[in-house]
């Protein structure tokens, strides 16, 4: 292989045969990587697949930057996960309901007074979590040509707003896009405002609540939401752009709250929180949030509601609190869930074969089937 190309493995507890899966896939797996590495339709890929709470594999390859010059992607390597970042929003609201702060079907505006209009008084945290708030969706979610003028009053709630309200105020600007229950529409928006709810529940900005309760706990130390000086050389970017974004360090405080996509995090750290969930919400002794709460998350709470973006047309789409339930059209058992997230990352949990596999395929393009669906039905063809 090419050097760019040469593969690192990171630690690992067991071996693939001992825990009942065929080491053959993982040979298939690495495979096709290298060879969208080599097609350009990613920059680099790296994995971890645990089952029965051991992990089999731990690898990467591939560029951790665009520069040519670029050093290798690392199992330890930081990546910007985006929108995986919902899920810990999601256990961070779970925390709170198992504390008895607030319930799921509680109206938003009980903490957020400005949802308090005829609009939006019906919109609830579930509604939030489910994406069925009504509210606008991310941009390209219906497919639509132009999509600029939403960045743009973006680009106003993250720099003229920081400080004050008006930025609640401009992502609840407009019409609903359908009722609150009746459709899904993928809206990051909503979960800014749920990590405000956290933020005002829990007396604590919202990143620093996610530290405090969630990864720290769970000893995920090379997880945050500002990346510290000294591991900026150890961040996966795929542009001048992202490079830059590493070090924007702004305080947490008097500005919205990263809910929507702000974490960086490692492959070892997300599997640490994705076993957590596997295993009823604790991890190595620690407890992090009820079983109940987890059995909530990952359960389906949508009936009858339709999916109408993205090119979709669906009569009745599934979704849990926070977690995506879309899987069991491949090779995933039932009951698997998951998030992803943009440039393009994911986590993958699967209780009936108590299997957790976490994903890095960076790249320019983002999703791709070949980088993302394809990959996931190689690795669950080594179950055995």
């Amino acid at each position: 292989m090419p050097k760019i190309l040469s593969v690192h493995d990171g630690f690992t507890d067991a071996k693939p045969e001992e825990v009942g899966y065929d080491a053959a896939a993982l040979v298939r797996l690495d495979r096709h990587y290298a060879e969208l590495i080599e097609k350009g339709t990613i920059q680099a890929a790296g994995y971890l697949l645990a089952k029965n709470g051991q992990v089999i594999a731990h690898r990467t390859m591939g560029a951790l930057t665009p520069a040519d010059d670029s050093l290798s992607l690392m199992p330890d390597s930081v990546r910007k996960v985006y929108s995986i970042t919902k899920v810990f929003v999601a256990v961070a609201i779970h925390q709170l309901i198992d504390r008895g702060l607030l319930h799921s079907t509680q109206r938003v505006s009980d903490f957020i007074p400005e949802f308090d209009t005829d609009t939006h008084r019906a919109i609830t945290i579930t509604h939030l979590l489910t994406h069925t708030s009504g509210l606008r969706g991310d941009p390209g979610f219906y497919q639509e040509p132009y999509g600029l003028p939403w960045y743009e009053w973006w680009s106003r709630v993250n720099h003229e707003y920081w400080g004050q309200t008006e930025w609640i105020k401009l992502l609840l600007s407009g019409p609903l896009q359908n009722e609150p229950g009746k459709e899904w529409i993928y809206c990051s928006a909503g979960f800014v405002l749920l990590a405000e709810v956290v933020s005002r529940v829990s007396g604590k900005p919202f990143e620093q609540y996610v530290i405090d309760e969630i990864t720290a706990p769970l000893n995920m130390t090379r997880t945050c939401f500002e990346v510290p000086t000294e591991l900026y050389d150890e961040v996966c970017y795929v542009s001048e752009w992202e490079g830059q974004s590493v070090r924007d360090s702004r305080p947490f405080e008097g500005r919205p709250p990263r809910g929507g996509n702000g974490l960086y995090s490692t492959l070892s750290d997300l599997w640490r929180f994705g076993q957590m969930m596997l295993q009823g919400g604790t991890f190595e002794g620690v407890r992090i949030q009820s079983k109940r709460a987890v059995e909530l998350q990952t359960a389906n709470h949508l009936h009858g509601v339709v999916h109408n973006g993205w090119g979709s047309k669906r009569k009745d789409f599934p979704h849990g609190l926070g977690w995506s339930l879309d899987a069991a059209f491949d090779l995933s058992s039932d009951g698997t869930y998951s998030h992803e997230g943009y440039g393009h990352s994911g986590l993958y949990i699967d209780p009936a074969e108590q299997l957790v596999f976490v994903f890095f395929v960076p790249s320019t393009r983002g999703y791709t089937d070949e980088s993302v669906v394809t990959p996931r039905a190689i690795v669950w063809s080594g179950i055995l």
